[in-house]
């Protein structure tokens, strides 16, 4: 996809999101959460399904506020456009109606790339 910005065609970089969720419950069906994972994040960030990725790693040991209750920590880092104060909500919301965690014991980290630091398919995006 191409822009014109004073008279010069700029490419628009695919900003790449990563999704990495971690949780102490055992996940039965982790096909489906990454699959549904993937078309949500990617939904939310308006960006093309064919560059999300989405980590799983269930069943670990994790202490939160004082209690070895079901938690999550859910990372998101991708290049630009980020907006966390409005995303923080529906992240949180999908991930406790989907993992049964109440929204308390679910953090989120949000982290912009820099588009030098992040390569695909052999070549950086920036």
């Amino acid at each position: 996809m191409f822009y014109f910005c004073n008279n010069i065609i700029t490419k628009l970089i695919t900003k790449v999101p990563l999704l990495n969720i971690s949780t102490n419950k055992d996940i039965k069906n982790q096909k489906i959460l990454l699959s549904k994972s993937s078309e949500f994040i990617s939904s939310l960030l308006n960006k093309p399904e064919k560059f999300v990725m989405v980590k799983l790693t269930d069943s670990l040991k994790m202490y939160f506020s004082g209690a070895n209750e079901p938690c999550c920590f859910i990372e998101i880092k991708s290049i630009g456009f980020m907006k966390p104060s409005k995303m923080s909500k529906p992240i949180c919301e999908f991930f406790a109606s989907e993992l049964e965690i109440s929204s308390e014991r679910i953090y989120i980290f949000f982290q912009d790339v820099d588009p030098q630091m992040w390569a695909w398919n052999n070549k950086t995006f920036g």
